[in-house]
């Protein structure tokens, strides 16, 4: 890579331009120095070059290719297609004009012409391995994964280290729903290319797909053994074990990482969370401090801190970080229920009760946010917003659970009347919910022997 960067042309003619001064090149490096430009999609420099170029040879052909290039990776179809014209009968047979005119093709949408083109270059023999990923890009266009398959396979035959050919390889597997055969293919291309630290990883990917955790071990194991700092290798290795709940081998594998990770405060979660499964809660609690030291944007581990002070009593500590994760990130609707749970704890019915005024704006689909803020409010002695937010909700559900909720709040507000209809309407929905409501809601007294016949025609 670095001698591709490293092109004495190039170096020369930008040396040219800084210095504002005029060079000689021949015409074939005139070519060059534009193809380098256009490889790196450096479309300003490309347009440069092509000036020059056509200063010094105005009617050389090579160049003129390298001007349709310059068109078609900016899209400018209208010039690509003039150009594309002008040259038909003089370039017919060139590979670089071919493959220009497939890509004039592929960028309008007509995949199968773009295929005509691609198929014709390859009777040059020349960048087989480019023309046969083009191809099977452009089988993808027209829902041909097994045509395209077939293509990225060729391009790997051409050459072996092309890892574009091998992911799109593994995806057109994916796309075919074949996971045992692309393990197959997987396989038969390490026992070629045995030290492709890429292959042995995917296929590691492909046997945690099928929940082959031993298997995807032994495949990780060789992405660490052909670079000992894959953090990649590490990571997914560490994941089989929580998989296989060997979550102790799980925190020895992060652990070797951290030496070399440049994430290691997510490394520092994942052992943390480890920790936790191992309910080992102080250790875990170390981990997730650690995490934040590393990086003090990390929301999720602030959260998980917050959880361990709440699971030990620390109400207060608790509060403290779940306001941390929630300067970091304010959408997390997860974050405000715990926020509103450890107000709960604390007697803060006020705090508790503005943050389900966000719980609901994050998530009006779930119907107990509803309910858990109707509860809030009756707490606050606010019957009459409980009954509102209850109507509110009636919206999107149609639960017995809400009604109930509605029948005690005019209970409260001493509306018998309403309530006696909402009561009603909420056995009609679901009679069996009544022994439950007798021990949560007061408008069931324990010793009452009140019945309502849930069959009566309620016309609201």
């Amino acid at each position: 890579m670095e001698e591709f960067f490293d092109n004495e042309l190039v170096n020369r003619f930008e040396e040219m331009m800084e210095k504002n001064e005029s060079g000689y090149f021949d015409s074939d490096e005139f070519c060059e120095i534009i193809s380098f430009y256009l490889d790196i999609y450096d479309y300003e420099y490309a347009l440069k070059a092509l000036n020059v170029a056509f200063d010094q040879y105005p009617s050389n052909i090579d160049i003129k290719i390298k001007q349709l290039e310059y068109f078609v990776g900016i899209e400018d179809l209208h010039k690509a297609y003039n150009l594309i014209e002008y040259l038909k009968d003089l370039c017919y047979t060139d590979t670089d004009y071919i493959i220009a005119t497939a890509k004039y093709w592929s960028l309008r949408k007509f995949p199968h012409k773009a295929i005509d083109f691609y198929t014709q270059a390859l009777q040059n023999e020349e960048d087989e391995d480019y023309i046969y990923n083009c191809l099977g890009n452009e089988f993808l266009e027209i829902n041909e994964p097994s045509l395209a398959l077939n293509a990225y396979k060729k391009a790997l035959e051409y050459n072996i280290n092309d890892e574009f050919s091998l992911f799109s390889c593994i995806h057109c597997f994916e796309i075919l729903h074949q996971n045992s055969e692309c393990i197959n293919f997987l396989k038969k291309f390490i026992d070629i290319n045995p030290y492709s630290e890429e292959s042995w990883f995917q296929l590691g990917l492909q046997y945690l797909n099928l929940n082959q955790y031993k298997n995807a071990l032994h495949a990780f194991d060789y992405v660490i053994i052909i670079n000992p700092k894959s953090i990649a290798g590490y990571t997914q290795k560490a994941f089989c074990y929580e998989k296989l709940d060997n979550w102790e081998k799980a925190i020895e594998i992060y652990e070797e990482s951290l030496g070399f990770d440049d994430t290691a405060a997510f490394t520092l979660f994942k052992i943390g969370q480890a920790y936790i499964k191992l309910n080992k809660p102080i250790l875990a609690l170390k981990s997730f401090q650690k995490s934040v030291k590393e990086d003090p944007q990390f929301d999720k581990a602030w959260f998980e801190i917050s959880n361990i002070h709440d699971t030990l009593g620390n109400n207060e500590e608790a509060l403290h970080y779940i306001n941390k994760a929630l300067d970091i990130e304010t959408k997390n609707v997860s974050y405000w229920k715990k926020y509103a749970y450890i107000n709960i704890q604390l007697g803060k019915f006020e705090e508790a009760s503005e943050s389900f005024e966000i719980i609901l704006d994050l998530e009006p689909d779930h119907m107990y946010n509803w309910l858990g803020y109707s509860e809030i409010l009756i707490s606050l002695g606010d019957y009459s917003k409980a009954a509102n937010i209850l109507h509110k909700s009636f919206k999107n559900f149609n639960r017995a659970e809400l009604f109930f909720q509605l029948s005690n709040c005019y209970y409260l507000l001493k509306n018998e009347k309403k309530s006696d209809l909402y009561l009603k309407m909420a056995l009609k929905l679901n009679p069996k919910i009544k022994e439950l409501m007798k021990e949560k809601y007061c408008i069931f007294p324990k010793n009452s022997t009140k019945q309502i016949n849930p069959d009566i025609n309620l016309n609201i």
